[in-house]
This record gives structure tokens, sequence and C-alpha cells, in this order.
């Protein structure tokens, strides 16, 4: 490779491109007040900057993007400071020499003159400019104001060595709609965190507008958000075994007697198992078995199976005993008697007033189960519900049912969403 101008290194051997190359380095940051305390301190007062661009990066959908700059620089090389040596020794050699200050000295009463010259324009400059403006526009109307040429950006001493910035273009994309901050404020007031709103937000924002207008954004937005949440299909017409999981006081038990006394309402044959009960499954069946719903209290799977033999139930309801997010270890201990009572769904009992963190660590505690759907209890305490609702979005776990103190429903995507995005 061919040397770099002839410049050498500290070592005194011709410096290739390669090492002109690895001598630049790149900055990055807001501004670039944030980035030229970096340069100074990397590569100290008199770096040279190369070239500085701006642009936008990040966001989602083109939408929320932060503004950055870019600099390139290099510390000062050997051949740079060699020739700075030289030319101030050449420049002070030949202000000494004769024939200069013979110049200088004919030329001192002249640039006297004119210094007082400049002063005395200068002057008169801006006694006019202060007349034109006390005047007003005048006949030729406003005139243009004066605005002083941006100063070259530095390094420690030394300017910047290229051309103006280039700006990266602005993204591509609708406007964001003033109407599109109102519904994140919405989202994230109902329980949904700040990173999902944004996301659906933006999507509606993106995909959405196109076919719609700004007015229709909040009805845009909930249909973002609808189609991201996953709910129960494809169950077919066969028999089904649900075991139903969660701590106590979520509303577990009372999820299986709404869930028993609907499909028994239907004429459909249910019957529950009260898995180590601590009442012996004596409050289910005081609630159930008038509505034709047997309810068996068992200590473990074996006993259940066992009372469960010659039953062909459409729905068989498993209440396990409660279990939260310290009880990992029983949870493993349970997975295996639920399989053995040919549980093939396993929902997870968590409130609409559970926060995120909550449902996070009772989910993940109880995944040994094999949780299969996440199921929303108490739902009629509050009309928030962003917490549970995110969870089935970001695991993917179908929502199941909603549950409240006047019955149970099979959850419905549109009418969550226009729950978080009122």
């Amino acid at each position: 490779m061919s040397d770099a101008a002839g410049l050498k290194n500290l070592d005194g051997m011709p410096m290739s491109r390669d090492d002109m190359d690895q001598a630049v380095k790149t900055f990055r940051g807001r501004t670039l007040d944030e980035v030229l305390p970096q340069i100074r301190a990397e590569l100290g007062p008199d770096a040279i900057v190369l070239r500085r661009r701006e642009g936008l990066a990040g966001g989602v959908g083109g939408f929320f993007q932060k503004s950055f700059v870019e600099v390139e620089a290099r510390g000062p090389l050997p051949a740079d400071q060699d020739v700075e040596m030289r030319n101030d020794r050449a420049t002070a050699e030949g202000l000494r020499a004769p024939a200069i200050q013979a110049l200088v000295e004919q030329a001192a009463p002249f640039a006297d003159a004119l210094a007082r010259a400049e002063a005395t324009a200068a002057d008169r400059a801006g006694d006019v400019l202060m007349a034109t403006a006390a005047a007003g526009p005048g006949l030729y109307g406003p005139q243009p104001r004066y605005e002083a040429p941006p100063e070259p950006v530095v390094a420690g001493t030394l300017e910047l060595e290229t051309a103006a910035p280039v700006t990266a273009p602005p993204p591509a994309g609708p406007d964001r709609p003033a109407a599109a901050a109102a519904a994140e404020q919405r989202m994230v007031a109902a329980g949904v965190s700040a990173d999902l709103a944004a996301d659906i937000a933006g999507e509606a924002a993106a995909h959405g507008l196109p076919f719609s207008t700004p007015k229709q954004f909040k009805k845009l937005a909930r249909a973002a958000l609808a189609r991201r949440i996953p709910v129960l299909s494809d169950l077919g017409p066969d028999r089904r075994v649900i075991a139903v999981a969660g701590a106590g006081g979520t509303g577990k038990s009372a999820l299986i007697a709404r869930l028993a006394a609907a499909y028994a309402g239907a004429d459909h044959d249910v019957v529950v198992v009260a898995l180590r009960s601590r009442d012996g499954g004596c409050a289910l069946a005081a609630e159930l078995e008038p509505l034709g719903v047997s309810v068996i209290a068992a200590t473990d799977a074996a006993q259940a199976a066992r009372r469960l033999r010659h039953r062909e139930a459409l729905v068989t309801l498993i209440d396990t005993p409660a279990l939260g997010s310290g009880d990992a270890r029983a949870a493993a201990a349970l997975a295996p008697e639920l399989r053995a009572l040919g549980a093939t769904e396993v929902h997870l009992a968590l409130p609409a007033t559970v926060s995120a963190a909550a449902a996070d660590e009772v989910a993940a505690a109880l995944a040994p189960l094999g949780l299969t759907h996440l199921a929303l209890t108490h739902a009629d305490q509050t009309a928030r519900p962003g917490a549970p609702v995110e969870l089935a979005v970001r695991t993917r776990r179908p929502l199941s049912y909603v549950a409240t103190r006047g019955g149970v429903e099979p959850a419905d995507p549109a009418t969550l969403a226009a729950q978080l995005v009122p």
C-alpha cells in the first residue's frame, strides 16, 4: 500500500493509509457540546475534527426518534508537529530580515491612519443602523436582519477542516397526531407499560392512519391493541379437563364455581375436583350441588382418579391448592398430579387489580405447572386491568375468561382494548 502523502510515524517510518485510518476515531452524542469534551479527553487539546454529521435514530415506526451528533476526529500526527515547527521557524526568520523590517517601518504611519479610519467608519455605520431601526420599516418595507455566520467548530484550538454537516432526511410516514400522545397516556393510566403504549400508538399512526383520519385515532389504537391480545380459540366439541391455579384470594375457587354454573346452566355434564382443599370442598359443594354439579374432594391425584372413574363429563374442573410467588417447589410437585388427572389446560387466575411485578412473579413461580392460559378475576373491581392483559400479550398465553361477582364470560379483545384505551 502506498505511503500517505509522505507522512512518517513516531519511529520515522513512512505512514500508511491504514495507520491514518486507525488514527481517526468516531465520537457520538446527543449534542456537539457533549461530544467535544470526549474528543479533548481522548485525543488532547490539539485534536483535529475531520467531519461532523447530524441525524435521527431510534423510535418506533419512524416516530419518537432522537437527534444525535457524530464527529470524526484524530490527534495531531508527528508530521503535523514538524510542519508547524518549520513554519513557525521560517516565519520568525523572515520577519527578522532587513528588507522586511524596512517595509514595516515605512508602512507604520499608514497603518495607524487606516486603523483610525476604520474605527470612524464603524462608528458611523452603527449610527446609521440605529437611526434606521428607530425610523421603522420606511418606504421599502422591513429590512432584513443581519445574522452573523456560524463560528467554526473547534476541538481544542483547531478549526473544523470539512464542509457543513449533512442533516439526515426526516423519517418517512405520517405526522404523529396529538391524539397519539393522549392514547398513550390513557393506556399508561390503565396499567399498560410505557413501552407497550408507545408501540401501540406507533402502530396505529404508521399503519392505521393511512386508512382513516386522526379523529379516529382512539379507535385505531384500540384495534391495534385488540389484535395483540391472545384469547381462547379452536376448542372444538371435545371434553376438556381444566385446572385453575393461583394464590389465595385471587378468586381461583370463585372462577371454578362460575364456570361450573355456566356449563350446568346449558345442561352439560360438569364435575369439580377440590384437590387438597382446606374445607374439603364444602363451600363449592354448597354452591354447586343444587345446580346438579358433582364436587369431589381428594387429597391427591390417585384418590381423585379413583373417584372420577367411569365419569365422562364434558368439562372437569380442578381447583388446585393455593400457590403463590414463593411456592415454586410446591408447584413442581403438583405438576405430575395434574398430568395424572389428564389436565390439558392450566389456567392462572390473576386479579384485574394485580401489579405488573406481582403478575410476573407468580407466573414465574407457577411455570412448572405448564401454564397454558391466563384468567382475569375480580374484573369488576377495576376498569384498568393493564398488567394481566400485558402479561398475556408479552408471553403469548391466551386470556381465557373474565370473572366478576355476577358471572364469567370468555375474554373479548375488543372489550378489553376499550377498557385500556377509554
